[in-house]
């Protein structure tokens, strides 16, 4: 892989959502510097969104000489060449309120950097294969083979037009890109994937979208699919792994990857009635720092060696494998089947 500028590997962050129909994502969050731990600070049992859509500009843009156009956001450039401008509206809406959603779970990070955020929309997977090939190097052979999704490369992120999905596509990498552009270290890769999944359940008001962190019930049923098949991937192997593991197997097995991720961020924040919620949060706070508890005691605590998720996760939660495996299961079958019901939540 290639090397971004902080001198880590550049992250494969892919949202494949060939076998989800509709929308995202999730959690979190308490950093030292600042975020809040209080529970009542996340918005993660009620419907939640912005209450007047964002202004932004319109300005031409092009690719390869196909006509497009640049979104300018109070955040963002959204780079699109889709024509369609009530589509690309909710993209713009999908991607301020979706930052909005970061900033309550971490109000103290300062996203006014005066750096605009990069996002590239194609009306067309052979637009998106062509930006590919061009821009990601070695890489673009593993992001290919997805079929529908997107992917992010350190702070921008690449998807095309999958109809309603492609919102949740651009919420799901908007995760990715927030925390590449913001945290100084990394988050195990499946962790930041179960995070990020948690942010596609978008529901609309007018064009206005609308999120609950709790819910996502194309999550929920794949999870339950898993279990039921017996295709669950142990814990010791999903914890090491990333999307560039899983993107070219078998429609189960990416189903599985995706679904377990979104069932363990979701069981770190409310498993066992919050048990796990504040170790969670600390783990977040010391990532964001690049202060994330090294195994190897080299001191770099920035988190890049995701082969030392397992340790990491034991210190942070002060459990033997084992015992977090056990713990995981029982939530999983909660999720699956005893309390399935909840993940059809509507209304706002």
């Amino acid at each position: 892989m290639k090397r971004n500028s902080r001198g880590t590997d550049c992250r494969f962050a892919i949202c494949d959502l060939r076998l989800v129909g509709r929308v995202v994502v999730l959690l979190f969050l308490s950093l030292l510097t600042g975020c809040s731990s209080s529970p009542s600070a996340s918005p993660r049992t009620a419907w939640d969104g912005p209450q007047t859509a964002q202004k932004y500009s319109t300005e031409s843009w092009s690719f390869h000489g196909l006509p497009g156009s640049t979104l300018r956001t109070a955040h963002y450039n959204i780079h699109s060449t889709i024509q369609d401008p009530d589509y690309l509206n909710r993209l713009a809406q999908t991607m301020e309120g979706a930052l909005l959603q970061y900033q309550k779970l971490c109000p103290q990070i300062n996203v006014n950097d005066g750096r605009p955020m990069e996002c590239f929309i194609f009306a067309k997977r052979p637009e998106w294969a062509a930006f590919t090939q061009e821009h990601t190097g070695s890489d673009a052979r593993v992001y290919l083979q997805i079929n529908r999704g997107g992917y992010t490369v350190r702070d921008w992120y690449v998807a095309y037009d999958i109809g309603q999905g492609t919102y949740a596509v651009a919420a799901h990498e908007g995760w990715h890109q927030f925390a590449a552009r913001f945290f100084k270290g990394r988050l195990p890769p499946f962790l930041e994937e179960g995070i990020a999944t948690q942010f596609e359940n978008i529901q609309w008001s007018g064009d206005l979208p609308r999120w609950n962190l709790n819910v996502h019930p194309n999550r929920a049923q794949r999870l339950r699919r898993t279990v039921e098949n017996g295709n669950l991937w142990p814990l010791e192997k999903l914890v090491a792994m990333h999307a560039g593991d899983v993107v070219g197997l078998k429609g189960e097995q990416i189903e599985a990857f995706y679904a377990q991720n979104w069932a363990f961020a979701r069981f770190l924040w409310d498993g066992q009635n919050g048990k796990f919620r504040p170790a969670f949060q600390q783990l977040l706070a010391d990532t964001a720092q690049a202060s994330i508890y090294d195994p190897t005691g080299h001191g770099r605590g920035s988190g890049a060696d995701f082969r030392n998720s397992k340790a990491v996760l034991e210190h942070y939660l002060n459990l033997y494998f084992p015992k977090i495996e056990e713990a995981y299961r029982a939530y999983v079958q909660q999720v699956a089947f005893d309390r399935f019901n909840e993940q059809w939540q509507q209304g706002f």
